[in-house]
């Protein structure tokens, strides 16, 4: 593949490197020898756009499919073994095309995978001789903050500068410092994130997010804390986390296991430790949305929020309903249509505008 580089400003966290320096990089990323001041360069390049980030993630695949060990003593044997390794994955791939394939195409495709991955180990070993011959440093100064805020309807990955990764949900916004102190990985979030956190035992990962603050070594865990509702919910899929309450009326202590969560309201400040349904609580995530006794409130806060549109509601009536079901990668039209056939309501989309949608009950 070949590096695209996307329009940005000179500034000075680009450490004074060449963009043809990235294959570089991202061969000492993946190789887990990357320096603080690399890690500054290939956060800012990874996060610049999407085809970065969609290539990085093409390199990282390919990487993880050689299922090998880097070693710096046998690094010709290495090297070997990895081309034996796409040389049989090329086999078994052809083993299975219909005979009537031209095998010519097969081929050329076959060589430029090859060559690919082939460059993406020449980069990981180039780093490590001249590593080895100049380390490169630049003074230090004030670190700047960086946020990555999500409007309604848009999601995105981003990767943090110790390497661990976000999934920001709609409506979401996560503050960072461009390079993370020697202690301490701190972040702060408004809205809702999945943390894939790398673990550094050197190094506590905090995520702040109003009262509560969740200290982590390396886990992966869920946080939905929107400024606009009126509880915060921690959801653990891995690892082990402290969750820390801190508030006018004192503070608390909290560890959460695999597959638990706590529900912290803010007005009442009370907390409920309970297991969580993973579809309910991660499913954003993958593209799935469930409601469980949902109010028409939640539905219409949640659709508003995940396909990035406003309601009206006509002809409501006054008795209460909760709706439950799930939906997955759904348009927003089949969404409506399934709940209003249950709840008894038709939706209309405004000819002028495509994001206003009105609700008639029926």
């Amino acid at each position: 593949m070949s590096i695209t580089w996307c329009p940005l400003a000179e500034t000075h966290n680009r450490v004074a490197m060449k963009d043809n320096n990235i294959h570089d990089i991202i061969g000492k990323y993946l190789a887990n020898e990357i320096t603080d001041n690399e890690v500054l360069f290939f956060n800012e390049w990874v996060n610049r756009c999407d085809e970065n980030l969609k290539e990085f993630e093409w390199h990282k695949k390919t990487w993880k499919e050689t299922r090998i060990r880097y070693n710096t003593s046998g690094s010709d044997l290495v090297f070997r073994d990895v081309l034996n390794k796409i040389d049989d994955h090329s086999e078994a791939e052809f083993a299975t095309i219909p005979k009537k394939t031209h095998r010519k195409t097969y081929l050329n495709i076959g060589l430029i995978s090859k060559i690919a991955a082939t460059l993406l180990i020449i980069a990981t070993f180039g780093y490590l001789i001249h590593s080895r011959i100049q380390n490169s440093t630049i003074e230090d100064s004030a670190v700047a903050m960086v946020e990555k805020l999500n409007p309604a309807g848009q999601k995105s990955k981003i990767y943090l500068p110790d390497g661990s990764e976000v999934r920001l949900n709609a409506e979401s916004k996560i503050t960072y410092p461009e390079k993370f102190s020697d202690s301490t990985r701190e972040v702060s979030l408004t809205g809702e994130a999945f943390f894939s956190v790398i673990k550094n035992p050197d190094k506590p990962f905090i995520v702040t997010a109003g009262d509560v603050s969740i200290t982590v070594l390396g886990t992966s865990f869920n946080i939905h804390a929107y400024d606009n509702e009126p509880s915060t919910y921690i959801a653990l899929q891995s690892g082990k986390v402290k969750v820390d309450i801190i508030n006018e009326h004192g503070s608390q202590e909290m560890y959460l296991e695999p597959g638990e969560g706590i529900s912290y309201d803010k007005s009442s400040h009370l907390t409920i430790k309970e297991e969580f349904d993973e579809d309910l609580v991660l499913g954003w995530k993958d593209g799935k949305i469930k409601f469980e006794d949902a109010s028409l409130e939640e539905v219409i806060s949640t659709l508003s929020r995940w396909y990035g549109v406003t309601f009206s509601i006509e002809n409501r009536g006054t008795e209460q309903w909760s709706y439950t079901g799930p939906f997955e990668n759904e348009s927003l039209s089949n969404v409506l249509k399934g709940i209003g056939f249950t709840k008894g309501f038709t939706h209309e989309i405004d000819k002028n505008n495509p994001n206003n949608i009105t609700i008639k009950f029926n």
